[in-house]
């Protein structure tokens, strides 16, 4: 096992500085309600860790979903703006 002396590492696809933002893209397979719980249940952890591993200027999330090739119920994508809007802002790509 590597010992990392506690420093975990976070790292966002793409950081923002001029809007103060991370980016980060989920590209999960949601067909099933199943599914959907746990990528919202890992986005809602991925989020919080990331703002509290990143200068506190950089504080706003911007999540895109890849959503490209899935037959996603219709309500699915209503379901994860409820659950992830308060900290992130969502952007979906059908």
């Amino acid at each position: 096992m590597l010992y990392t002396g506690g420093l975990e590492m976070f790292t966002p696809e793409i950081i923002n500085e001029s809007n103060n933002e991370f980016i980060l893209v989920a590209n999960h397979n949601i067909e099933s309600i199943e599914q959907l719980k746990l990528s919202i249940q890992y986005n809602k952890s991925r989020i919080n860790y990331g703002k509290s591993h990143l200068p506190s200027h950089i504080n706003i999330c911007r999540l895109i979903y890849d959503l490209r090739g899935q037959n996603v119920a219709d309500d699915f994508q209503s379901k994860i703006i409820d659950e992830l809007s308060d900290i992130a802002t969502l952007e979906f790509k059908i």
